[in-house]
């Protein structure tokens, strides 16, 4: 099966150095680096992952262009000065959405 023009999603991690940020500090640095990715073209949903060491993002964007679009040379410069490390950015497609919020299933369109 294919799915054309369907969402992609990306799964972006990196390591984290030093401690956990306490509670306050993590709600100031969400709120400082979140509002931005409202006007990301093609960007649906950005979910911010964190975990002992680890951090970075889900995204789910409305195609593979926009997602190229934003997953360039430069935003990985910016990442390691921001963080200084390497992310790594992991692509999937998603031929079908199971949303239990809205009690729906989305089977997008799935050719076989």
């Amino acid at each position: 099966m294919a799915r054309v023009g369907g969402a992609v999603i990306t799964v972006v991690r990196f390591a984290t150095r030093g401690p956990a940020l306490a509670a306050g500090e993590l709600r100031a640095l969400l709120e400082r680096t979140a509002p931005p990715y409202r006007a990301v073209p093609g960007l649906l949903r950005k979910w911010f992952l964190s975990a002992d060491g680890v951090g970075g993002g889900l995204y789910e964007w409305r195609n593979r262009a926009d997602a190229e679009a934003w997953f360039t040379k430069e935003w990985r410069d910016r990442m390691g000065a921001t963080y200084g490390v390497e992310p790594s950015v992991e692509w999937f497609d998603s031929p079908c959405v199971v949303d239990n919020v809205s009690g729906l299933i989305d089977y997008g369109e799935v050719q076989t």
